[in-house]
């Protein structure tokens, strides 16, 4: 279902959505993260520092961030589990070798991390901020456009730029809408994001199942926050969907996304995880901006519910197909 143009969505500013605030009547914020290759460490927070100020927190030689910025604290770190999560100098420690040889977790660390910048990027991860602000996001992104390589630089580079928007409520009605809205508008979004090869061949953005967009679409359907955590992760065992809720889902009940996921790392927050865009970073006339106006036509859909029904309707019968379609006419009674 088109419900706006493509060429509508521009580098303008950013749209602001029809539920503008959130549960505690605050404006909404949200949260935006870059992947990019093609610079060291040290040479991204300069640039993100060149542009916004700050100070420059070296965690790792892996990780930083820059402080004290006026849209918030800005995170920098290789994107990769081994080093975000591992941390090579606890393993270490937990051996009973970090004693023995004081040098050896550092020098490991610095020869993983040189090894790892071929072809793992590194994430800028900006704080919530108010939706009217991603332009300040935009002019840190406009300081990387000549050095850095985004996702079309390489086959290989399957990079994203994923948004966080914050959810005006936190209950299961919003994120159903939500989530509906989502599913009806799925292959629009690809198109008007134009969404790289490498990323839909490579598993980060793999589409929801049709059984689960089935359910999820059906008009009856109406789960309490226990059934759709538990309907969810039955059908999304994984961070890798276009759409990830389990950052939402864990506001709403930690405990039992836990439970269900144990070795998933989920940041708790009343979120979205946006994670369909491209990270163009190097290329003319991109910006976050952009993305996000994109992103505002599940806006637009979740906060209309005639259109939304519509919509749901459409892509049910989208999703059955002819044959489906034909089957249940002849056994009509």
């Amino acid at each position: 279902m088109n419900i706006s143009n493509p060429n509508d969505a521009t580098d303008r500013a950013p749209r602001q959505p029809a539920a503008a605030t959130n549960q505690d009547g605050q404006p909404r914020g949200v949260g935006v993260e870059i992947e990019l290759g093609g610079l060291d460490l040290d040479q991204i927070t300069t640039r993100i520092r060149h542009v916004i100020g700050g100070e420059v927190e070296r965690l790792s030689d892996y990780e930083a961030k820059v402080r004290g910025t006026p849209i918030g604290d800005v995170a920098v770190e290789l994107d990769a589990r081994v080093f975000t999560d591992l941390k090579i100098r606890g393993m270490l420690d937990k051996l009973g070798l970090d004693d023995i040889h004081l040098n050896l977790s550092e020098n490991l660390e610095k020869l993983m991390a040189g090894e790892a910048r071929r072809f793992v990027p590194f994430e800028i991860i900006f704080a919530p901020i108010e939706i009217g602000r991603l332009p300040e996001v935009d002019a840190v992104c406009a300081a990387f456009r000549e050095v850095a390589d985004g996702t079309g630089a390489s086959i290989l580079n399957a990079f994203g730029m994923h948004l966080n928007p914050e959810l005006p409520r936190t209950d299961a009605a919003t994120v159903l809408r939500y989530l509906r809205a989502f599913l009806c508008l799925y292959d629009e979004l690809k198109t008007a994001h134009e969404v790289d090869l490498s990323r839909v061949i490579s598993p980060f953005i793999d589409a929801f199942p049709k059984a689960f967009a089935m359910r999820v679409l059906d008009p009856d359907y109406a789960p309490d926050t226990t059934t759709l955590i538990d309907d969810y992760i039955d059908a999304n065992a994984t961070r890798n969907r276009p759409l990830d809720l389990l950052p939402v889902l864990s506001w709403l009940d930690e405990d039992r996304v836990t439970r269900r996921l144990p070795d998933e790392k989920i940041g708790r927050r009343p979120t979205f995880h946006y994670r369909l865009p491209n990270s163009s970073i190097d290329e003319p006339g991109w910006s976050v901006t952009r993305e996000w106006n994109i992103w505002m036509r599940v806006e637009d859909l979740a906060s209309d519910d005639d259109a939304l029904h519509a919509a749901m309707a459409e892509r049910i019968k989208a999703l059955r197909g002819p044959i489906e379609r034909l089957v249940n006419w002849i056994h009509l009674p």
